[in-house]
């Protein structure tokens, strides 16, 4: 099951850049190991779409890569970050093991 939780201050950003979010996963192949990095946060719909599923979440299109939709995952939320006034999304309740 796929739970997903956005901070207010996310909302407000997204909805203010169209209300539409992509969460693609990086799928590492070819590695001796195989790491779990945390999916990257796009605004924005994505350009094959037919490998997402689309999830709404307080009246914002939430576009997960189904590699991500397809396993366990609970606790994710999705926050407003910022660095030197930059402002970005990140996912926070990944787990990278």
């Amino acid at each position: 099951m796929f739970y997903l939780k956005i901070t207010k201050a996310a909302k407000e950003y997204i909805l203010k850049k169209g209300g539409n979010i992509s969460i693609k996963y990086h799928d590492i192949q070819n590695c001796c190991i195989e790491p779990n990095l945390p999916p990257e946060i796009f605004i924005g719909i994505p350009k094959n779409q037919e490998k997402y599923y689309i999830v709404g979440v307080d009246r914002i299109n939430v576009y997960v890569d189904k590699i991500i939709y397809e396993r366990e995952l609970e606790n994710l939320t999705i926050e407003l970050k910022s660095i030197l006034g930059i402002k970005y999304l990140a996912i926070n309740g990944w787990k990278v093991i």
